[in-house]
Formats: C-alpha cells, sequence, structure tokens
C-alpha cells in the first residue's frame, strides 16, 4: 500500500513535467528516467483517472481536457505535500521557517523591501524567498500553492483565494517633456486622442488599470508600446516614446514626479496592494500566517 501510494507521488511529478516540457523524453531526461518508465507513470494515471490526459503521437502533443484538470490539481497537491514536509521539519528542528512570497512588480520592486526588513529585524530566524511576476502569475501560483502567499496589485478573482487589502496606491498620467500636450493652454478631450501610450504586459495589474481607463475616458490610443518593467515605462516616457498611466508609487521611486500631469477627461484613480492566500485557511503555514499579521500590523489594519 505505502509503495503504491509512493508511486501515485512519483507518477504526478512525472506527469507535471511532462506537461512543462512537452515531452516525454525532455522529462525522461530530467527526471533521470527512462522514457518506458515515463511513460508507464502517465499510463497509471490515465488507469486512475480513467480518462485520456495527452494525446500523444512521434510529432504530437497535446493535452485534454481533463489533462488539463489533473495537471493544475497535481500541482496543488504537491505543494501541499510541500508544505506538510517543511512544516514537520520545522516542529523536529525548532528552526525558524521558510516564507516563499509572491509579488507582483510594483510591490515587489517598490514596496516589499520595506516591509521585509521589518519583519527579518523580528524573526531573523525566518527564511524568506520572493518570487516577482505580475499579478495574474503570481495569484495562479497561490492557487498552485507553489507560493505561500502574495502581495499584488488589483483585484483578485481566481477561484480559491482569499485577498486581504492593505495599502491604497494612485494611478498618475506621466508625459514627457517634449510632449505636444504640454503646449496645450488648455487640454480638450479632441487633444487626448491618438496618441501612444507605454504600458506594461498582458496579466498585470497596471496594464488592467490603463486598459480600463482608456476605456472609461473614451481614449482613442493612436498605438500601444509594451514594455515588462515599470522602470522601463517609465524610462521610455523619459526617452518621449510616449504617455503613461502608471503607479504614482512607481513615479516617486524612479524620480520621475516631474513628469506627472493632471489632464481633464482622465479621472484620479486609485487600487489596492492586496495579501491574496489560499480560502481555505488551513492551507495556510504557521510562518505565513506570522508573516500576514506583520504586515496588518504595519499597515495599522485590524
Amino acid at each position: 500500500m505505502i509503495g503504491a501510494v509512493l508511486l501515485d507521488i512519483e507518477a504526478l511529478k512525472t506527469y507535471i513535467t511532462a506537461i512543462d516540457e512537452k515531452s516525454f523524453t525532455k522529462a525522461s531526461a530530467l527526471l533521470n528516467l527512462s522514457q518506458p518508465t515515463v511513460s508507464a507513470h502517465i499510463k497509471n494515471l490515465e488507469r486512475f483517472f480513467q480518462t485520456s490526459l495527452i494525446d500523444r503521437s512521434p510529432k504530437h502533443f497535446e493535452v485534454t481536457p481533463t489533462g488539463e484538470m489533473v495537471y493544475r490539481r497535481a500541482r496543488q497537491v504537491l505543494g501541499l505535500l510541500d508544505k506538510a514536509k517543511n512544516e514537520v521539519q520545522q516542529f523536529h528542528e525548532q528552526v525558524g521557517g521558510h516564507i516563499h512570497i509572491g509579488a507582483s512588480y510594483t510591490v515587489g520592486e517598490y514596496i516589499i523591501p520595506s516591509i521585509i526588513k521589518a519583519f527579518d529585524d523580528r524573526y531573523p530566524a525566518v527564511e524568506i524567498q520572493v518570487r516577482i511576476a505580475n499579478s495574474k502569475r503570481i495569484n495562479r501560483e497561490v492557487q498552485q500553492h507553489e507560493l505561500d502567499l502574495g502581495l499584488v496589485e488589483g483585484k483578485v478573482t481566481e477561484q480559491g483565494l482569499s485577498s486581504i487589502p492593505f495599502m491604497e496606491d494612485e494611478m498618475v498620467v506621466i508625459v514627457p517633456e517634449t510632449h505636444p500636450l504640454r503646449k496645450c493652454k488648455e487640454v480638450s478631450f479632441q487633444d487626448l486622442q491618438d496618441h501612444t501610450w507605454i504600458t506594461r504586459e498582458g496579466g498585470s495589474g497596471t496594464r488592467a488599470m490603463l486598459d480600463y481607463m482608456l476605456e472609461s475616458s473614451n481614449i482613442r490610443p493612436k498605438k500601444t508600446i509594451t514594455i515588462g518593467s515599470n522602470h522601463g515605462v517609465v524610462q521610455g516616457v523619459k526617452e518621449g516614446l510616449g504617455l503613461s498611466f502608471i503607479s504614482k508609487t512607481v513615479v516617486e521611486h524612479t524620480d520621475a514626479a516631474e513628469l506627472i500631469i493632471n489632464l481633464p477627461y482622465i479621472h484620479s484613480t486609485t487600487r489596492s496592494f492586496s495579501i491574496v492566500t489560499p480560502s481555505n485557511e488551513e492551507e495556510i503555514t504557521e510562518d505565513a500566517q506570522v508573516f500576514i499579521q506583520h504586515v496588518m500590523k504595519l499597515y495599522e489594519l485590524s
């Protein structure tokens, strides 16, 4: 019976690797397993779930709809097992734990360093690992238990997640110093049309805010330029590439406050930075709970 359980866990690991690599051959090399063993693991899972997980041929590799379901749950299962292993190890060793934190770019680059400094001063034995990515990816990795918690911008709507707002962030328009809008004595609605806007990538909370602002304000961009970092967006505006709608926190930390302009027809907008966790409190580690309480106390939240 124990052997069967171990086999199932190894089969899940094999399956996840095969999907991630889109290849049995690559999975075999990464896991140091023979290809027949990889195939056997997948077949065992297909027997267990009584469904086809992967449509495969020498030139074809495609995950089935039920295969996608099993993949998502497999990542969650292994994430929970890793948490359990870490908690047991911490109990036996009586040493500070380990927290895996995800942060969206704005929070990760400008907000979280001071949070971690204050936490580290109080809990020096706890090891902290921070992963920075866009909000959508951080939420997904918390959902799959690859991260203990996340600090993200924007609304959290994914199934199985809860969020606690801890800070308000203002969005502002920044305009190049030589831009024609700066020469207008009075900016009309028509003056705001057909300009280049610099934005973050899809899945970013900042991108979602810019898209919402353009749509709600009925502003028609000439084109958009996508840059995958906040610093890159600000530098693009400084170089005269176009306008942007971005966090005031970012602008202040990149010495670009002089680029802020209050434009008519574009309303002042704020968004929340939030702590995101699994909805089931039993899935939140004790160390993560301590970190959450630390953030809430730091920002004077009840």
